[in-house]
Order: structure tokens, then C-alpha cells, then sequence
């Protein structure tokens, strides 16, 4: 990989948590009453949560819901899907919608978020994510209908969607609450700096997973199969993805739950559900 990557994926990873720190300095600095943290304690909370948030998505609405890989028990796909709306703000129809979508056109003109097409680049592929994920949301005349099948339609979705339609702020306001209520939680930390570390988390996931994933795995990497996209490898860093960053893989065979396809590979994400599947939490796991 190429280190020109690896130094921009961290960058992109950690901008949200740039942004909270320099909330705190300015708060500190000009409120007057100044904010202290358990900074060690803040930091593995933040990097446990990360690596939760992209889990659950990773799992629940890529692998089941995009490619029915496996299904969850309902109680677990229902705590997951609201756990996904709070803490990433997305809901599993219009994500699946285009992932679908990018599978189905990947790195064509109509890829909803490829570095590679005309126009694309590794510094607008959020930018890109987010104006696609609007138009499924708003599926106008029916455009998108074809990557819908199989996909949750119930009322909650209904209820992700009446926040998703008004714009990412309102999205993004209708969580603060909650969010920052999980943050006071942490040992130390007080209501303020809850709220002054949301950017944090909040974001720091989605820029990550985007950047690598839609990005990186575009452009850099390394490729095993010779399929017609551009999509690549970026194993070891899938660790920190779930095994995500596999990605040439994963358009190579897409009903596949298991991502490693040569023996040095490896995809943490497969072995949890492996276990998920043996206590029962986990159903029709496709290795």
C-alpha cells in the first residue's frame, strides 16, 4: 500500500476528532470556565465506539441486508438498526440502496461514489456518498425501486426517513441528545465536553469507512482477481474496516459472507459472525 494512502486514510479518520479537539481549545480558551476529559479514558472509549459503529453497519446493512449473506434474530436486527440510526445516522434501506447501486454500475459515470469516474476524486468521494444516499432517500419517480427488494420498509424506516428528507442538519439534530447522553457516561466527563466531543463521534466512522472503503479501495492496493472494475485490496488495514477493505473480493463473489479468498487473508468480520452463528445470534451464515 502505498504510504501517500495509508497517511490520508488516518487523516480522513481522525479529522472528527480534530474538529472536538479544537471545540474544546476554543472553548477553553474564550468561555472562561475551562473543560477538562480523562483523555486516555476518551480515547479508548472513542476508538471501542468506532470500531462497534462500523461492526454493526458493516454487518447488518452490507452483508445481510445488501447481499443476504446471513439474517439476525429480530431482537439483535432491531436493537442494530436503531443503534445504526443514533450513532451513524443512516437507515438500512437507503444505505442498501446504494450499495446496491454501486455494485450494479461500479466505477461507470453512474457509480453514486467512485474516485475513478469522470470527476471523481478521493477528495469528493463524501461529498459523493452523501448527494447519492439523498437520492435514494427521495427515489424520485421511482429510479431506484430496483435496489429495493427484500430491503426493510416499515415504520421506523418511515420514521429515518421523515428526518432524512429534511437534510442532514436535522438528521444530524435529531440525535445530539441521545449521543451526547451516551458520552456523559464515560467516567469524568461532564454534559459540556459531552456535547463539544460529538463531532467525534458522530463522524469519525462515516469519514473513515467512506474514505477507505469508496475511496482508497478504488486506487490503491492490491487485486487477485481479473474482474472489470477497479476495486482493490487493503489488507491488513481491513482490521480496522471488519474486514471491509477487502473490497476486490467482495465484488468478485458478493453472496460471499467470508471476504479472505487467498490463504494469507484474513476478515475479522466473518469469524464474529462465525461465532455469532454458533451461540445462535446469527442465522443462514453464507461462508
Amino acid at each position: 500500500m502505498m504510504p501517500g494512502a495509508l497517511i490520508c486514510y488516518l487523516v480522513f479518520t481522525w479529522i472528527p476528532i480534530a474538529i472536538s479537539g479544537g471545540l474544546f481549545w476554543l472553548w477553553n480558551t474564550f468561555s472562561g470556565t475551562a473543560i477538562t476529559i480523562p483523555i486516555i479514558e476518551m480515547i479508548v472509549f472513542l476508538l471501542v465506539l468506532r470500531q462497534i459503529n462500523v461492526f454493526t453497519v458493516s454487518s447488518l446493512f452490507h452483508r445481510s441486508y445488501s447481499h443476504k449473506q446471513f439474517e439476525y434474530i429480530k431482537p439483535v436486527e432491531w436493537l442494530m438498526r436503531r443503534w445504526n440510526w443514533l450513532l451513524l445516522g443512516t437507515g438500512g434501506r437507503a444505505w442498501a440502496m446504494m450499495h446496491r447501486w454501486h455494485h450494479a454500475k461500479a466505477d461507470t459515470p453512474e457509480d453514486p461514489h467512485s474516485p475513478t469516474k469522470e470527476g471523481g476524486s478521493l477528495w469528493n468521494i463524501t461529498a459523493q456518498s452523501a448527494e447519492s444516499y439523498v437520492e435514494c432517500i427521495k427515489n424520485e419517480n421511482g429510479k431506484y425501486d430496483k435496489y429495493m427488494k427484500g430491503l426493510p420498509d416499515d415504520r421506523f424506516e418511515n420514521f429515518v426517513r421523515f428526518f432524512e428528507v429534511r437534510g442532514f442538519w436535522v438528521l444530524a439534530l435529531s440525535r445530539v441528545p441521545v449521543v451526547a447522553g451516551v458520552l456523559y457516561l464515560v467516567p469524568g466527563v461532564s454534559l459540556p465536553a459531552a456535547f463539544l466531543a460529538l463531532p467525534a463521534v458522530m463522524g469519525s466512522a462515516w469519514y473513515s469507512t467512506v474514505i477507505m472503503v469508496n475511496g482508497l479501495c478504488h486506487l490503491v492496493g492490491y487485486r487477485i482477481w481479473d474482474n472489470e472494475d477497479t476495486s482493490t485490496n487493503l489488507f491488513p488495514i481491513d482490521f480496522f474496516g471488519w474486514g471491509e477493505a477487502l473490497h476486490h473480493n467482495h465484488h468478485e463473489r458478493q453472496s460471499r459472507a467470508n471476504n479472505a479468498h487467498a490463504t494469507w487473508e484474513f476478515d475479522p468480520g466473518y469469524w464474529a459472525l462465525w461465532f455469532l452463528s454458533k451461540i445462535g445470534i446469527v442465522k443462514n451464515l453464507r461462508p
